[in-house]
């Protein structure tokens, strides 16, 4: 009995310790996160300039531009050719075939078959892509630097010599189509579609997908034709980043490119926008979700208002913090990732907000767009929240421009766009010059009501009451 009291005893003196040392912690805990609350973080120093490393940029004979930047510490480079040529060149009715012609730069070479091309860059410590957009093509990769000059004889075999086999082209077509029918079920895709084609009629920006009848009425003849009327050495520009031997690699490419055909210059088609208030509504019934696209043109990154304006539009809707995603997202839970962008491409560009939102919140979705546009219009940001915005862009541009990858995208921009490099090296002071009236003013001037274009996919059943304050 002695020992079974002693043993109920011992218990509870094992759980009064117990409380006593979660009481102890407890009380610490609450004492610390005091303490904490009382401190004052460091007030934030100002930021650095960033310069860009020295580049080095010079012009073959046949016109293809090359630029070397040595940079880094780390033994890899990166190496890509953009050649001007994309959607933009499309012939009519010719829809994606800038697409299935880099595809098929990969699939093989006289000398290689795409199994050789994929070993040889994995034996170098690397891979390499190929891509098409609305007006450029790239073409690239990054491998470790002892094979520098042994990848720019792979990428230059694959640019200049593709074989554009027919078994190959089937392949491509049969993967295109597969992609066409995935991407034409998703409604973000239906809506971006329906709003370029209204804010860019009648141009190559304005279309996005390609039908499933295009892609099977290509012809071999077809793709050897784009081919040969839009590669050339005069629309391309071949950068190297990272550590690599300077002198080999200028001989290096010298041998494989200098003898290139020039082929035709880069064609600037600078589309007329479309600019005037619109309501279109594409019927999903029994959708969960609404997608809205709610926008209209503004600019471009050559225009001289374009860092005050990005920096409006990360206020606004272009960051995590944004205005417009905490109200739609963490106030009225409306939807959880609403974003704002600039399409920008040369000398023109579109300004938007896209937003998946429960259908029964489309119209206040909407609502509540409007008003947050409107109230940075009447009135400007505070200084603390334009410093808040303005240390996460300078944040993020130091973070993609760290990399080799990051500096390549950089320059390339900077050359897509005809701007100075003193335009890169300056964009840090740049952005932190801005006023809170300057971005009150990038609303006033850019984004105005009687110029949105609003597109909306969505239950026709449950949205149309929603959306009739909006109706033309």
């Amino acid at each position: 009995m002695k020992n079974s009291k002693f043993k109920i005893n011992n218990s509870k003196v094992m759980k009064n310790s117990v409380s006593l040392c979660l009481a102890l912690v407890l009380l610490l805990s609450f004492a610390f996160n005091l303490f904490a609350q009382k401190e004052t973080p460091p007030v934030g120093g100002q930021p650095k300039a960033f310069v860009f490393p020295a580049a080095e940029t010079y012009t073959l004979k046949n016109g293809m531009k090359v630029t070397l930047v040595p940079y880094g510490s780390v033994p890899k480079v990166a190496i890509q050719a953009f050649v001007r040529t994309g959607s933009l060149n499309e012939k009519a009715g010719q829809r994606w075939i800038s697409e299935t012609v880099a595809s098929l730069l990969k699939e093989g070479t006289p000398t290689r078959d795409a199994e050789a091309i994929a070993r040889e860059t994995a034996e170098m410590g690397g891979s390499i892509f190929t891509g098409a957009q609305t007006d450029k093509t790239v073409i690239g990769g990054e491998v470790l630097s002892e094979f520098d000059t042994r990848f720019l004889t792979l990428m230059a075999d694959v640019m200049l010599n593709p074989k554009f086999a027919a078994e190959d082209l089937e392949t491509i077509r049969a993967n295109k189509i597969r992609e066409l029918t995935i991407a034409k079920a998703q409604p973000g895709n239906i809506a971006a579609e329906k709003f370029r084609q209204i804010v860019y009629p009648n141009h190559a920006y304005g279309e996005i997908f390609a039908s499933e009848d295009t892609l099977k009425s290509y012809k071999l003849d077809d793709v050897k034709a784009y081919y040969n009327e839009n590669y050339g050495a005069a629309r391309t520009h071949l950068y190297v980043v990272g550590q690599f031997d300077g002198a080999k690699v200028k001989s290096t490419i010298e041998k494989l490119f200098g003898g290139w055909k020039k082929g035709p210059d880069a064609i600037r088609n600078i589309p007329k926008m479309e600019a005037k208030r619109s309501l279109t509504v594409i019927d999903r019934p029994g959708a969960p979700q609404s997608t809205i696209y709610l926008g209209m043109p503004a600019i471009s990154g050559a225009d001289e208002d374009w860092i005050k304006f990005t920096v409006m539009n990360n206020i606004l809707g272009g960051s995590f913090g944004s205005r417009i995603t905490a109200n739609l997202r963490e106030n009225k839970g409306y939807t959880y990732s609403p974003f704002s962008t600039v399409f920008n491409r040369y000398k023109t560009g579109v300004w938007y907000e896209s937003a998946d939102v429960t259908t029964k919140f489309t119209g206040a979705s909407i609502k509540e767009i409007l008003f947050e546009i409107n109230r940075l219009r009447n009135e400007p940001p505070t200084e603390t929240e334009l410093q808040g915005i303005k240390n996460y862009m300078t944040g993020i541009y130091v973070l993609q421009n760290s990399t080799r990858t990051g500096v390549i995208g950089q320059l390339e921009s900077m050359n897509y766009n005809e701007l100075d490099k003193s335009y890169i090296d300056s964009y840090i002071q740049k952005v932190n010059a801005v006023t809170p009236k300057d971005v009150q003013a990038m609303v006033q001037k850019y984004l105005t009501e009687d110029k949105m274009t609003i597109v909306v996919v969505g239950d026709k059943a449950v949205i149309t009451e929603q959306l009739k304050p909006y109706e033309n």
